[in-house]
């Protein structure tokens, strides 16, 4: 018996190859969008990750500016901290509070103290020293580095301008080899701007913002600007504002206010730093990737920040990038200081006493 056989049509087979060419099609484009989307959303992870890291930094040493010195010379004005709309520096100082030594003798140019570091301090450093209860304190700036162990500090000759002012000459200073207490403190300081940086060393290719903190410590051309705390910030924008709340521009060179000057003086009024009651800061992070499913007319510009009334527009090599901007105003409560801080340091020598126990006569055990 003759069995027919019966195969595929050319139509059926065009109609199967047609279907499974659309199939193939739909999942390649699926999985393409899906991957475009994972790729846009680890830009926005990566720009999100670095603006929070940027807040944490920035906003919690903000805070702390003007403590334990002058408010006069809690904050500092690089040359041309804001030619650039965008791109603004800010620097200010405080003391350490965890930091505090005992001095035994010192000149204008050395600084002996009474046991040896604890920590090694490095050229640059800024020092403070207070006679008991601050009647008289002064600053002077380390000339070399100084290891941990070191009694004797060498001081920069003085200059007569802050840091370098190694004016010892008040009577609790040289009484120190009568059983005088003479603490000595030391000033950070925190510088932050924003750079450019090639790192593939083809200049050709775009560079990427980074945001630098620096200390003055040191310094070498290798590490001119500091320490890299975050990439891709692409902007920094700092307004100051007075106790009212209205901003202003900060003049060194204007008239500026002491502990003993009056409300109602027009020191107090003055554009000099010492008036600085809050920072309003500004940031914007790009995402670490380009963006190219939106169009360059949505990522060419950055938008504006609340005193800016239009978007900034970026050149053309820059565009491509979504941009994350936050503001927020920060209050510097220490610029109200009316007088010199002094911590009073614990004398309990229990074991446990300044390490999470509360020493036998109640005293402070920070910076001790």
């Amino acid at each position: 018996m003759k069995r027919s056989t019966r195969g595929f049509t050319i139509i059926e087979l065009m109609v199967g190859s047609a279907v499974t060419f659309v199939t193939v099609l739909a999942v390649t484009a699926a999985f393409l969008g899906y991957t475009q989307a994972f790729h846009v959303q680890a830009g926005i992870r990566g720009g999100q990750a670095s603006l929070r890291q940027t807040h944490q930094l920035v906003v919690r040493n903000l805070r702390m500016a003007g403590y334990g010195m002058e408010p006069w010379r809690a904050f500092d004005l690089p040359p041309n901290w804001n030619t650039d709309p965008l791109r603004h520096e800010l620097a200010f100082r405080m003391r350490n509070p965890r930091f505090n030594a005992r001095v035994s003798a010192l000149t204008t140019s050395t600084l002996s103290l009474s046991a040896g570091l604890s920590e090694p301090l490095l050229r640059g450093q800024i020092l403070q020293v207070l006679c008991p209860g601050a009647v008289v304190w002064s600053y002077a700036q380390l000339k070399t580095d100084a290891p941990v162990g070191a009694m004797l500090l060498e001081l920069e000759a003085p200059s007569g301008t802050f840091p370098r002012l190694n004016e010892f000459s008040s009577s609790c200073f040289k009484a120190l080899g009568g059983g005088a207490v003479v603490h000595l403190y030391k000033i950070d300081v925190y510088h932050y701007s924003i750079h450019e940086i090639d790192e593939d060393a083809n200049p050709a290719t775009l560079g990427r913002p980074y945001l630098f903190r620096r200390h003055g410590l040191a310094e070498q051309d290798s590490n001119a600007f500091g320490e890299p705390v975050a990439e891709d910030i692409e902007a920094l924008r700092v307004v100051f504002l007075r106790d009212d709340g209205t901003s202003f521009v900060p003049d060194l060179s204007a008239a500026a206010p002491d502990y003993d000057t009056p409300l109602a003086d027009a020191r107090r009024k003055s554009d000099h730093p010492g008036n600085i009651r809050a920072v309003r800061l500004g940031l914007v992070a790009r995402t670490s990737t380009r963006d190219s499913g939106v169009g360059p007319d949505r990522l060419d510009a950055i938008p504006p920040f609340a005193d800016l009334t239009a978007p900034t527009q970026l050149p053309a090599e820059l565009a491509g990038f979504r941009r994350l901007v936050s503001e927020v105003t920060v209050p510097i409560r220490n610029m109200y200081s009316s007088e010199m801080f002094v911590p009073i340091y614990s004398k309990d020598s229990a074991p446990g006493a300044c390490n999470g126990s509360l020493p036998a006569d109640e005293f402070n055990c920070a910076g001790g």
